[in-house]
């Protein structure tokens, strides 16, 4: 009797997954929330550059900088979603998308350093966007955090990581039309946050997705 109780405290403590595996409509309210959110903040700190929508047109590589940009987004928020799976799947390799298309991105400004894709100057500088990047990322790291909690990350410091780097990339990504387009300061200013963001991640990543799991006791009789 005292096996059959065990087994019945056990599964007394399971719940039901409506769409075990799937991370789409995380992924996609996240996104949008931290898109609108992001955006709010930005636009209400101060005003885009001017004429950078319009760079878009005049010069396509900028257009094409901005669609990677907006690709690793994505694949950053999906990967840290995915990441909180369990798989027999290495997490770098299920990672090796986001983290190859963040590499891509940063690539438009390392080769801007000697071949910018778009004009050079100090127009629409902003004197703090390098606290702002960081700043700003923190309510999307942690409602990110929250929806990857939900699920079994086993992977913390990675998953962390993911979800640092994805709240971040959004303000980056924003100042490219909201900041000066210099590609020395875009590294340090835009995609530094990034980075340490990433790194502030892996280490509340094992606090932050901690679940104590427990188990209910029936007949007042000890769970061994």
């Amino acid at each position: 009797m005292r096996r059959e109780q065990l087994i019945a405290d056990l599964a007394a403590d399971l719940a039901p997954e409506k769409s075990p595996g799937r991370t789409g409509l995380r992924t996609f309210i996240w996104l949008a929330i931290a898109t609108i959110y992001s955006t709010i903040i930005i636009l209400a700190t101060g005003p885009v550059r001017e004429g950078s929508l319009r760079n878009l047109i005049d010069y396509p590589l900028f257009g094409l900088e901005t669609l990677i940009a907006s690709a690793t987004i994505v694949a950053l928020t999906a990967a840290t979603l995915r990441l909180a799976i369990p798989s027999d799947r290495h997490p770098l390799l299920r990672a090796a998308p986001a983290v190859s298309l963040s590499a891509l991105w940063v690539c438009f400004y390392l080769i801007g350093l000697w071949e910018p894709i778009h004009p050079v100057s100090m127009l629409g500088k902003r004197d703090h966007c390098v606290l702002q990047g960081l700043f700003f990322s923190f309510p999307s790291m942690a409602l990110l955090l929250y929806y990857a909690r939900g699920l079994m990350p086993l992977w913390p410091r990675a998953t962390g990581a993911l979800a640092g780097a994805a709240a971040g990339a959004i303000p980056a990504a924003w100042m490219q039309f909201a900041c000066m387009y210099v590609p020395s300061h875009i590294i340090t200013h835009h995609i530094g946050p990034v980075i340490a963001l990433a790194g502030i991640g892996a280490i509340v990543g094992p606090f932050a997705l901690r679940r104590r799991h427990t188990v209910p006791r029936s007949h007042g009789e000890q769970v061994h």
